[in-house]
Order: structure tokens, then C-alpha cells, then sequence
């Protein structure tokens, strides 16, 4: 039986992008797993892997961190249903990687974070003002988030558009069917959708009816998700 590692928020909502893309991977792979709930604060739970962060997996004995890495294990271990089709496939997946990271991830955070710090857990919310505060260079998170909405939601839109030309030709980014590309960025989208009221995304856009079919996969595993 596999053990998934989950970021824990209160009333537990479970936000974090990167413990999605695994949901979404092991799904995909339709392998049953067990779920652990730990909040910011509880890092010796995923000690055993030498982690600091989720997602961690433990299948069996065999621990594995970090979202890429566990698709690739995945895929490894289990190779019906394969998350990284090809080598071509892979290199794709990676540059989503990439960019989910550095500028999907990036632009979604100030617009959300006075709700993130809001639906931390009690005793998790010095650990955000204190971390997040160093990176922000700010603890009053509402009103940062206040003044990257008047001008950051429309640049993360704008940001959005190499993922809007491929789903204005075809259903997902990985072509006919989900894959790995999809759950990255599919993954993200669960973050925001499980600590803010703000919608991101305007329903004429394409990358709206992408995570509309996405939130349906899998018997609507994403959708029945708690949310903001």
C-alpha cells in the first residue's frame, strides 16, 4: 500500500499544488493509496525520507519525495498508464514543470496570500508570517494581497497564454487525453481553489473549460475537494 504525505490546512482543506500533482498522478495510475494530513509544523513525519516538504510517497518501504520525482517513480514501478509517455513526452512534462513553477506558481501567490495565511492552521501561522513575511518583506499579508490584485491578476493572465493556444486546439496539454503536463498545471489551479474566493480565470477562456474538464477526471476527484 502506498502512503502519501499531504499538506493540512484548516478544516482540512489540502492547498498545496505539489501534493495535487501526486493525487492526480496516483489516480491516473488508479492506484490506491493511504493519506496522511500534516501541517507546516509536523516535519518529522516525512523525516524517514530525508524530506522537508510534500509530497512524499512511501510505497511499502520504499520512500520517495518531490512531485517529479514520484511521477518518474511511478512510471517506473508501475508502467500501465504511463504519466511521461515518451522521452519527447518527458521533455514536455519537464518544461511544464519548469514553467508551472516559475511563473504560474510565482504569479498565483501574492493574490492569494492574505487567504492562504487565513486558512493556515492556527499553529502553523507563525511559521507562514515568519517565512512568508521574509520572502515578501511584509507580515500584513491582506493588504499586499489587496495591491497585487489591482494589477497582478491581469499579468497572470496575460501569463497563461502558451497554455490558452494549445487548449484552443485540443482538450488537454498533453493532446486527446490528461497526463502528466495536465496535472501540473491542474495541480496548481487546486491551490487557489482551496483557500480563495477569487476566481483567476474568466469562463470564456480556454484554460477555464481545461480546469472544469480537469476538476471532472477521475469521478470528479478535484472537484469534490474542500474549497475556499
Amino acid at each position: 500500500m502506498i502512503t502519501l504525505y499531504d499538506l493540512a490546512f484548516e478544516d482540512d482543506r489540502r492547498p498545496s499544488p505539489f501534493c495535487w500533482r501526486a493525487k492526480f498522478a496516483l489516480a491516473h495510475k488508479g492506484l490506491d493509496y493511504t493519506n496522511v494530513p500534516m501541517g507546516f509544523t509536523e516535519k518529522e513525519k516525512i523525516a524517514f525520507a530525508d524530506s522537508k516538504t510534500v509530497p512524499v510517497i512511501k510505497d511499502g518501504e520504499k520512500p520517495v519525495k518531490d512531485s517529479w520525482a514520484i511521477a518518474v517513480y511511478l512510471d517506473d514501478m508501475y508502467p500501465e498508464k504511463l504519466l511521461l509517455k515518451s522521452e519527447m513526452g518527458r521533455s514536455y512534462a519537464r518544461f511544464i514543470n519548469g514553467w508551472t513553477d516559475t511563473v504560474v506558481n510565482a504569479g498565483i501567490f501574492p493574490l492569494i496570500i492574505g487567504d492562504l495565511y487565513d486558512r493556515v492552521r492556527p499553529e502553523d501561522k507563525d511559521y507562514i508570517a515568519q517565512s512568508r513575511g521574509a520572502r515578501l518583506g511584509t507580515t500584513d499579508f491582506a493588504s499586499y494581497q489587496t495591491q497585487a490584485r489591482e494589477k497582478g491578476l491581469t499579468a497572470f493572465r496575460a501569463a497563461l497564454e502558451p497554455a490558452r493556444r494549445a487548449l484552443r486546439e485540443q482538450k488537454f496539454l498533453s493532446g486527446a487525453e490528461a497526463a502528466y503536463p495536465d496535472y501540473i498545471l491542474a495541480g496548481t489551479f487546486m491551490w487557489p481553489r482551496t483557500v480563495s474566493p477569487l476566481e483567476l480565470l474568466e469562463k470564456d477562456d480556454p484554460v477555464y473549460s481545461w480546469r472544469e474538464r480537469m476538476l471532472d477526471l477521475f469521478d470528479g476527484m478535484a472537484r469534490k475537494a474542500k474549497g475556499a
